[in-house]
């Protein structure tokens, strides 16, 4: 068995939306972020979430859920760790990005790459057909992406992918789940 996870970074790594939120209060109380997967729920916060993208706030989110715990033991125990973020291409906003998870997990991420901004995971999952890879997701058409390819798709719940399914994706509340799924 291979043992190379794949993963998303915001919602499944990091807590983008907490933190994302906090900004929302201090820069636009009367916003709120219901769903970080899509643009429609205003007018305007497609062009928010861009601009938070490329602020400082980037490089200081904290971990998701328990993620900082698990995802240590599982490069430990020869786990393979890849990261792919579509955060965008400020290249400053991308230094913090990576200077924010090598913080939080020193030397755990065999690579990080991030690609432009909402671009779909699919031409980067592509490379990992055939692989035996897991892929770890929060955004429902990158995990269908994953899945139809034939990794081994876990999907990381949240109240705005809950109600999605799909015989190849299994849904998961944090990484505790996944560890005791493939170990």
């Amino acid at each position: 068995m291979s043992k190379i996870i794949l993963t998303d970074i915001d919602g499944v790594v990091l807590d983008w939306s907490g933190h994302f939120n906090k900004y929302l209060m201090q820069y636009h109380p009367e916003q709120k972020l219901m769903n970080p997967t899509t643009f429609s729920q205003t007018e305007d916060i497609g062009v928010m979430i861009e601009d938070f993208n490329k602020t400082a706030w980037i490089g200081f989110l904290d971990a998701h859920k328990d993620a900082r715990e698990i995802l240590p033991i599982l490069k430990n125990e020869g786990w393979q760790i890849y990261g792919c973020t579509s955060m965008g291409s400020d290249q400053y906003a991308n230094a913090l990005r990576k200077q924010n998870i090598e913080n939080l997990f020193p030397d755990v991420f065999a690579k990080l790459d991030i690609i432009p901004f909402m671009e779909p995971k699919g031409k980067w999952l592509s490379q990992w057909r055939g692989s035996g890879a897991i892929w770890v997701e929060d955004k429902w058409s990158n995990a269908i992406a994953g899945a139809d390819i034939g990794l081994k798709t876990y999907l990381m719940k949240h109240e705005y992918n809950a109600q999605h399914d799909h015989t190849g994706i299994e849904k998961v509340d944090n990484w505790t789940q996944i560890y005791n799924k493939v170990t």
